[in-house]
């Protein structure tokens, strides 16, 4: 393969495999989510709403950069 073809395959896996990633991380971040909901119910706020605002933050990062792979895919 000449040098083109290859960084193109390079970049096509490196974006799939933070489709991968970010995959994993949604799955755990639905349980950081539901640990942090059931620790507010029960009422230790103090424990609940910083490991909430983790899976908060997690979720828009893993969004945010599932779409930019998505759309570099696309290009």
């Amino acid at each position: 393969m000449n040098k083109n073809k290859k960084q193109i395959v390079y970049e096509r896996e490196k974006h799939v495999s933070v489709l991968r990633r970010n995959r994993q991380l949604h799955k755990v971040n639905i349980l950081i989510l539901s640990i942090g909901l059931a620790l507010s119910y029960i009422g230790y706020e103090g424990i609940g709403e910083p490991i909430l605002w983790l899976g908060i933050i997690t979720f828009a990062y893993t969004t945010v950069t599932s779409f930019n792979a998505r759309k570099q895919l696309k290009m």
